[in-house]
C-alpha cells in the first residue's frame, strides 16, 4: 500500500488544511475525483489512510493515487495552476514541495482561455500583498490594482449557457405542471434544485450570477413546495417553502418569497389551519411587486382565508381588493405561476361555500366550470376544475340537491390529477352528505365509491 515511511509529510498536511476538509470528507472527495479520472481499478483511500499519509510521511505505492489526490486538491482550493505529487510532498525523487508559496487563485472563466495566467496572478498579488498605508495616498496608489478588483468581481467558472437553461428548465416545470402527475414532476424538479446547488457552492461565479441563482433556486424550491402539496407531504411544503423565503432574500428577489407564501398559504388552508394560511398570504404580500402576478394571487389568497376563518366583512374588502385586479386580467392563463380571472371567480366559490351562501358559491363555481371547460389544451387546469366542481357539489348540498352534488363530485374525480387537495375537499363532501342525508341510498353508495377510489 505505501512506499516508504519517514517524518510527517508538512507538505501534504498544509494542502489538507488549505482545502478546509476533514478526512473522512477528503476521502470522498478523492474517491469521486478517481472515477471522473479513470482509474477505477484503484482503490480508493480510507481517511486513516490519508491521516497516515500526512502523519508519517508514507507515499503509496499506486502513483496514480498521488496524481488523483493532487487533482482533487487543485479543485479544492480553486487553483488555476495545477498541483502535481511534488507539490504534496509525495514524489520520492523530488527535492522539496512549492506547497507554501503555490498561488490559490481562482479559476479562469471559460471565456478567458486567451487570457494570461501571470498577469492574473500578477495582479491578485497585487491586491494581496500592497500595504494599506501607499493605497491610502493617491500619488503612491496604483491604477493596476483598481483594475485587479474589477476583474476579480468577474471572474467565473460559470458557462454563459448556464443560467440561460436554468431559467428556461424552470419556465418548462412552471408552464407544464398541470399536465404532468406530481411524481413525475418530482425528479426533474428535484434533480434542477440541486444542479443549482451544486454551481452555487462548487463553482465560482460573480455576484450578479449568484443573486440569479439564488433566485433560479427559489423559483425551483416553489415549484417543489407546489409538489409537495400535491403529494400532501406536509413537512416538504414547509421546508421547501422556508428555502425560497431564503434564497429570496439573499438573492434580493422578493417576488420568489411572496410566491412562497402562496404556496404555503394554500397548503395551510387545505390543511383546516386557516389562521395559517391568512398569516402567510399577509407575509407575501408585503413582499410581492406591487400588481405582480404573485400580488394578484395572495390578494385573493386573503380573501378566501378570511372566508374561511368566518369573518364576512373582512372577506368583502379582501375580495374587493381582488376583484379590482380581476377586471384587468387575461381570462386564461398557463402555467404555475399566471393569473387569470377565473382563479380568483374559482376562489370566490369556496369562499361563499365557507361562508354558508350557498347561491353565491354554485354562481361562482357554474362560471368557474364553464370557463375552465372550455379552456384549450396549453391553459387547462385540471386540479382548478376539479375543486370548482367539488365547490359546486357543496352548493348543491346545501340547496337540498344531493343528486347533483353527487354528480358533480363524480366528475371531479374523473379528472386527470387526483392531488390531495381533491381528494381531501371530496372526503370533506362525503362528510356533508352524510350528515345532511344519512338515509339516502344515493350518498351511502357515493361514500363507498369514493373509498375505492382514495384507497387505490
Amino acid at each position: 500500500m505505501t512506499h516508504r515511511t519517514g517524518p510527517p509529510n508538512a507538505a501534504l498536511q498544509h494542502w489538507i488544511n488549505r482545502s478546509g476538509k476533514s478526512l473522512g470528507e477528503l476521502a470522498l472527495e478523492v474517491k469521486n475525483d478517481l472515477q471522473r479520472m479513470g482509474y477505477t481499478d484503484v482503490t480508493p483511500p480510507h481517511r486513516t489512510r490519508i491521516g497516515h499519509w500526512a502523519r508519517n510521511g508514507e507515499i503509496p505505492r499506486d502513483p496514480r493515487l498521488p496524481k488523483a489526490l493532487a487533482y482533487t486538491f487543485t479543485r479544492l482550493c480553486g487553483l488555476t495552476e495545477a498541483l502535481t505529487p511534488t507539490d504534496l510532498g509525495m514524489d520520492p525523487s523530488a527535492a522539496s514541495p512549492r506547497c507554501l508559496n503555490h498561488p490559490a487563485l481562482p479559476a479562469a472563466t471559460p471565456g478567458e482561455a486567451g487570457d494570461d495566467p501571470t498577469k492574473r496572478r500578477t495582479a491578485l498579488a497585487l491586491i494581496g500583498g500592497t500595504a494599506l498605508a501607499p493605497l491610502m495616498a493617491p500619488g503612491a496608489a496604483s491604477a493596476d490594482t483598481a483594475r485587479a478588483y474589477t476583474h476579480h468581481a468577474t471572474l467565473t467558472q460559470l458557462d454563459p449557457t448556464d443560467l440561460a437553461e436554468l431559467e428556461i428548465g424552470v419556465d418548462r416545470l412552471g408552464t407544464t405542471y398541470s399536465s404532468q402527475s406530481p411524481r413525475e414532476l418530482w425528479p426533474a424538479a428535484a434533480r434542477q434544485r440541486h444542479h443549482v446547488f451544486t454551481l452555487q457552492h462548487e463553482r465560482r461565479h460573480s455576484l450578479r450570477e449568484a443573486r440569479e441563482l439564488g433566485r433560479q433556486a427559489g423559483m425551483l424550491s416553489v415549484i417543489l413546495a407546489w409538489i409537495a402539496h400535491d403529494l400532501g407531504e406536509g413537512d416538504l411544503v414547509q421546508a421547501y417553502c422556508d428555502d425560497a423565503w431564503t434564497q429570496s432574500e439573499q438573492s434580493g428577489s422578493p417576488e420568489v418569497g411572496a410566491w412562497a407564501e402562496d404556496v404555503r398559504s394554500t397548503h395551510a388552508l387545505y390543511d383546516n389551519r386557516a389562521p395559517d394560511a391568512l398569516a402567510a398570504a399577509t407575509r407575501g404580500m408585503a413582499v410581492a411587486p406591487r400588481s405582480s402576478n404573485a400580488a394578484v394571487r395572495l390578494s385573493a389568497q386573503v380573501a378566501r382565508a378570511y372566508a374561511r376563518l368566518g369573518k364576512p366583512d373582512d372577506f368583502e374588502e379582501a375580495a374587493a381588493r381582488a376583484h379590482n385586479y380581476q377586471t384587468r386580467l387575461p381570462l386564461h392563463g398557463a402555467g404555475l405561476f399566471a393569473v387569470d380571472a377565473v382563479r380568483i371567480t374559482s376562489y370566490d366559490a369556496s369562499s361563499y361555500v365557507w361562508l354558508g351562501h350557498a347561491d353565491q358559491a354554485r354562481s361562482a363555481a357554474e362560471e368557474a366550470i364553464g370557463h375552465y371547460s372550455a379552456f384549450p389544451g396549453p391553459f387547462q387546469a385540471p386540479t382548478r376544475l376539479a375543486i370548482a366542481q367539488l365547490d359546486l357539489a357543496q352548493a348543491n348540498s346545501a340547496l337540498g340537491e344531493p343528486e347533483a352534488a353527487i354528480a358533480a363530485a363524480r366528475q371531479a374525480l374523473a379528472g386527470s390529477r387526483l392531488v390531495d387537495s381533491v381528494r381531501s375537499r371530496a372526503r370533506q363532501l362525503n362528510r356533508t352528505l352524510k350528515r345532511r342525508y344519512p338515509q339516502n341510498a344515493g350518498v351511502a353508495e357515493f361514500g363507498e365509491e369514493l373509498h375505492v377510489l382514495l384507497a387505490a
